[in-house]
Parts: C-alpha cells; sequence; structure tokens
C-alpha cells in the first residue's frame, strides 16, 4: 500500500470508521445534540457549533494545499464566525464537514506519493502550518480533528448534565 493511500485510510478511519481510541469524529458530531450546539459552557469555552466550524476552515484549507494552492489562513477564517453560517443548524454544518471531509480524503488518495515529502510553504509557521512536509500537515490535520471531537464530546456531555 502507498503512503497516501495509508493516509487516507487513517484520515477515513479518524472520520467515517471505528478507531481503536474510541468513537469516530462523526459518530461523535452525530450525537451532539443540536439544540445545544450554539451554547457555551463558559465564556471562555467555545460552542460546539464553533468548534465544527474551525474544523471545517482547516480541512478545507488542507484540501486547497493538496490541489495546488498556496497555504494561507482558511478562506472563512481560523474560528469563523457562526452568524456567517445561520443558513446551516448543526446537521448541516455536520454535513457539510463530513463532506469536505470526503473530499480531502479524496485528494489525499490521487495526492501523489512523491510529493508527501514536500514542504508546505517556505517559512516555517505553527499557526499556519507551513513549513512541514505534505505527510505531516496531513497526520497534523487527522490530529487536529480528533482533538477538536474529543472537546465537542465533553462539551456535550456537560450540557446535558445541566
Amino acid at each position: 500500500m502507498k503512503r497516501n493511500e495509508i493516509l487516507a485510510e487513517e484520515f477515513y478511519n479518524t472520520i467515517f470508521g471505528e478507531p481503536w481510541y474510541g468513537s469516530s469524529v462523526k459518530k461523535i458530531l452525530e450525537s451532539a445534540n443540536l439544540n445545544k450546539s450554539k451554547k457555551r459552557v463558559s465564556t471562555s469555552i467555545h460552542s460546539m457549533e464553533e468548534i465544527l466550524l474551525h474544523m471545517c476552515a482547516w480541512t478545507e484549507e488542507v484540501n486547497n494545499r493538496l490541489c495546488g494552492a498556496e497555504p494561507k489562513e482558511p478562506e472563512i477564517g481560523d474560528w469563523p464566525e457562526p452568524s456567517d453560517y445561520k443558513d446551516l443548524d448543526w446537521n448541516g454544518l455536520v454535513d457539510k464537514f463530513l463532506d469536505d471531509s470526503m473530499k480531502i480524503i479524496n485528494s489525499i488518495k490521487i495526492f501523489p506519493e512523491s510529493k508527501l515529502d514536500n514542504t508546505v510553504g517556505t517559512d516555517r509557521n505553527l499557526p499556519l502550518g507551513t513549513g512541514i512536509t505534505f505527510n505531516s500537515m496531513i497526520l497534523g490535520l487527522i490530529q487536529h480533528n480528533v482533538y477538536h471531537s474529543a472537546q465537542i464530546s465533553f462539551i456535550h456531555k456537560a450540557m446535558i448534565k445541566k
């Protein structure tokens, strides 16, 4: 199996499959309560909706990079404003994220294996995710999505107790 196929499979498993560490991102997102998605547990903690929009933003940006675009901050912003997406409820945002995830999985599958060790951008910029290899960027997005889906899971559990 080629490295890009392994990365695509790993991405797929974390989003849609049965990862060994627990629930898939899809299962976590679909179990979250749509009526509580905009609420905050605390003023210092993002809402589930804000976190999901952030995940969407970076999934789109990484896919753009895999398709040849120059790296930049996500087009919709690092932490998009939920008010810009008021036409999408929680389920609509979940569908958008899952659709974008399938797009990136397909992009990873066709990304030339020979370019996985090429550098994204020119300078190391941690917040922008540049100065690393495409391989590392893909793994980083997998980690990013797992991290934020765990946050959504904890927020959802905290909301249920309220």
